[in-house]
């Protein structure tokens, strides 16, 4: 679905099922989704999904699509993951008040997560070190048991415990077909030049043949990953621990490995080198601690991290690349050159990947504030 939708239509999509709606915001987060806050009669918070497609994908795939990993999207499937995930790791997610097919579209009606987003906490804690260091321990503390729950092989978890394409016990060859799709988009919006195409292409195929001795599924186990883990995808209370974890619709058996680049990534990286190295230690200090298994602890887990972040950087070269919307205009060239250091070097310069997200949520970028609100 790539039309809009507005409020007012959302408004008679739930009256159509009886719901009453007292108030309804749109929510400017979600690129699979129109996200829709509501509150129901009798004080009852909600959130509302609709379908889309984004502007810069239109063209490339349909909506139906994952647009990291081409899998199949349901709102069955995210209704399952939810219930799934909170039965199997204890940690919160959201109670889901149903699925309907509207005049508008086809939606899911879900429980508002108590909290605010990890993001909203660090303003209110003044951007406080103390504060994020305390929420990235408690963070460590619930990925060790998300990543205590595993599956036969790799690929997009769906409804009902069906592993997406089936039989993948390498993840060599499960994420060939991602990074090819990932070219294959960036050769329809021309990211790249012909030339620069050939050499991505070796280098990223390359580069799996030289991980696929550690990424069999007896060396690496596939594991339940989130994989969007950003400072607006969880809530947290006002310590910064987790209350409610709720974008979960790209879900993967993954190695650990998946999930710990985007913590570098997108977390770790919130302020200056010191922190992030901080950041890290206290993740893994609550991972550890609460039973988790896969600690990176050599240099080829290392290697293999930094792959799946030049992975992402493939990814977001193509998504941002010609946007333009007065923040992010340069930020698909900026990508591509973080993509090619890496291709030179070996290494992701994750500081300079959180100056780019930096400039749009505003952030000091040494920490200021005690940690109390």
């Amino acid at each position: 679905m790539s039309r809009i939708i507005t409020a007012e239509q959302a408004r008679t999509a739930l009256l159509e099922f009886g719901y009453k709606p007292v108030r309804i915001c749109p929510v400017n987060e979600g690129s699979n989704h129109f996200v829709f806050d509501v509150m129901l009669e009798g004080n009852r918070p909600a959130i509302l999904k609709f379908a889309k497609i984004r502007k810069t994908e239109a063209g490339l795939s349909d909506a139906s699509r994952d647009t990291l990993f081409g899998g199949i999207l349901s709102l069955e499937r995210e209704a399952w993951l939810f219930r799934m995930i909170k039965e199997k790791s204890g940690v919160p997610t959201p109670e889901v008040y149903g699925i309907h097919d509207s005049s508008h579209g086809r939606f899911i009606l879900l429980e508002r997560m108590t909290g605010i987003s990890q993001k909203e906490c660090m303003v209110r804690s003044g951007f406080s070190k103390k504060r994020f260091l305390d929420s990235m321990e408690y963070l460590g503390r619930d990925f060790a048991q998300i990543q205590n729950i595993t599956f036969p092989s790799f690929g997009n978890i769906m409804k009902d415990d069906i592993i997406d394409p089936p039989g993948m016990d390498n993840f060599s060859d499960r994420f060939l077909e991602v990074v090819d799709m990932r070219l294959e988009k960036c050769m329809q919006k021309g990211v790249f030049s012909e030339d620069e195409i050939v050499q991505i292409t070796e280098f990223f195929h390359r580069k799996l043949d030289e991980l696929r001795p550690i990424y069999g599924a007896d060396q690496t186990p596939p594991v339940l990953v989130f994989t969007d883990m950003h400072a607006e995808n969880f809530f947290t209370d006002k310590q910064g621990r987790p209350t409610g974890y709720f974008d979960l619709e790209s879900a993967q058996a993954a190695p650990a490995a998946l999930e710990f680049y985007g913590f570098r990534f997108f977390l770790f990286n919130y302020y200056d080198a010191e922190c992030f190295m901080e950041a890290e230690s206290a993740f893994f200090k609550g991972y550890a601690e609460n039973g988790g298994k896969y600690t990176p602890s050599s240099p080829a887990d290392e290697k293999s991290i930094d792959f799946l972040a030049g992975c992402r950087l493939l990814e977001l070269s193509e998504s941002y690349w010609g946007v333009k919307d007065g923040i992010r205009d340069t930020w698909g060239q900026r990508m591509k050159e973080l993509l090619s250091d890496y291709m030179d070097t070996g290494q992701i310069d994750y500081l300079a990947v959180g100056d780019i997200w930096r400039q749009r949520d505003g952030q000091p970028k040494t920490p200021l504030g005690t940690g109390y609100f």
